[in-house]
């Protein structure tokens, strides 16, 4: 992994928190706009008698279009600049979900879902690239697990108002077209602060060699298990034997401890790094993909096993962005945010047919287990690039 030792100087003190705001605010209502989309859209299709295969299919053209487009980001950065960028792509969100609301056209679905796609990636990778840009050494850990907590806060918020409103579908979709639009004034207001992310120095090569493969399969890993619990883990829990309803609260569960944890793990990588912290998130990943079956009828200890299961495990994400940041910046910065973010697409695609096809070899615990497999694999590349570097040292 990328060590303190080519540290990219960063300015740090309580301002840092300052130049957080913009990335933080467009982030949340983004977040909550996707979080929307997942379940309404679904919703409309199966209302229309569409069959659960197309359904899933449709689904899927969202990470599609993120792994098709996020490779042509950097070059739009260099042509139009990256606020224009997050300008457009916000604009460009609304006026799709306004599309979803006037045509049933399920053809032009297809290509919706693959646009909206590209409108996230390059918000996404903007987004992470604009605040790991200005984030302090002393302040990056924290910093980016409060991005990906209110991220988590967004995507809960969605479906929420699905189910406050009792699926009420004009209200959703007003909130979804409205939701990108409010993410305009962050973006105006903090527009001086959004960096150039220009390259700024010689890119290091030895070390992204080194360690690239170590964060992008930590990428995978997390991305796999983010798809997987949103789409399975009430499914999981209905053929485990759980009550009505108890499998989507073993969701929210889940999705409440993104919310919580993600910080305090930030604040634990600023103190002890972050190769240890990121150590620490892939371990719990594992561990508690494979205690998930034995705790599924506990009680109140699956509440609290999902909580922290789900709030350690996705901060490897936000670990894997502060190990980046604390080496790169510019443009530099950008290809690599870039690289990952084409990983998680990637996960996005290939996740839920993963586990579900594991579900039906091995029955409901193929889900977990399968899980577990992608975390060790994680966890031992990790563990053998820190022995590696251990024995050069």
């Amino acid at each position: 992994m990328l060590e303190a030792s080519s540290t990219v100087a960063r300015p740090g003190g309580p301002g840092v928190f300052r130049t957080a705001v913009g990335p933080i605010a467009v982030i949340g209502v983004f977040g909550m706009t996707l979080g929307i989309t997942y379940p309404l859209l679904s919703r409309m299709l199966e209302e229309r008698g569409v069959s659960g295969t197309v359904i899933g299919l449709n689904g899927a053209m969202t990470p599609l279009g993120m792994v098709l487009t996020a490779v042509a980001v950097p070059a739009l950065v260099r042509r139009f600049g990256a606020w224009r960028l997050m300008t457009a792509a916000s604009a460009g969100t609304s006026v799709i979900m306004a599309l979803f609301a006037v045509t049933d056209n399920l053809a032009l679905w297809f290509l919706l879902r693959g646009v909206l796609g590209s409108c996230a990636v390059a918000m996404f990778i903007l987004s992470e690239t604009w605040i790991s840009e200005n984030a302090g050494v002393t302040h990056r850990g924290r910093l980016l697990t409060a991005y990906t907590s209110v991220l988590a806060l967004g995507f809960c918020i969605g479906p929420a108002v699905l189910s406050v409103s009792g699926n009420s579908k004009p209200l959703a979709l007003t909130l979804a077209v409205v939701s990108p639009v409010l993410a305009l004034w962050p973006l105006w207001t903090e527009r001086a602060r959004v960096p150039s992310m220009r390259a700024s120095g010689r890119v290091p090569v030895a070390a992204l060699a080194r360690q690239l493969s170590v964060l992008l399969v930590a990428v995978l890993a997390v991305s796999v298990f983010d798809a997987v619990t949103l789409q399975f883990l009430p499914l999981y829990g209905d053929r485990s034997g759980l009550g009505s309803g108890q499998g989507e609260l073993a969701l929210t569960m889940l999705l409440v401890g993104q919310m919580v944890l993600q910080f305090p793990l930030g604040w634990l990588a600023d103190r002890i790094g972050g190769r240890a912290a990121l150590m620490l998130s892939l371990t719990v990943g594992a561990g508690g993909a494979l205690l998930l079956p034995t705790v599924m009828d506990s009680g109140p200890w699956l509440w609290l096993v999902v909580a922290v299961w789900g709030g350690v495990a996705f901060s490897g994400y936000a670990l894997v962005l502060s190990i980046l940041g604390a080496n790169l910046d510019g443009e530099d910065l950008l290809m690599a945010n870039t690289a990952f973010a084409v990983v998680w697409g990637v996960g996005g695609v290939v996740g839920p047919p993963y586990a579900g096809a594991a579900m039906d070899i091995w029955g409901a615990d193929g889900m977990p287990w399968s899980l577990s497999l992608l975390w060790i694999l994680a966890l031992v590349t990790a563990a053998a690039a820190l022995a590696a570097r251990t024995r050069r040292r």
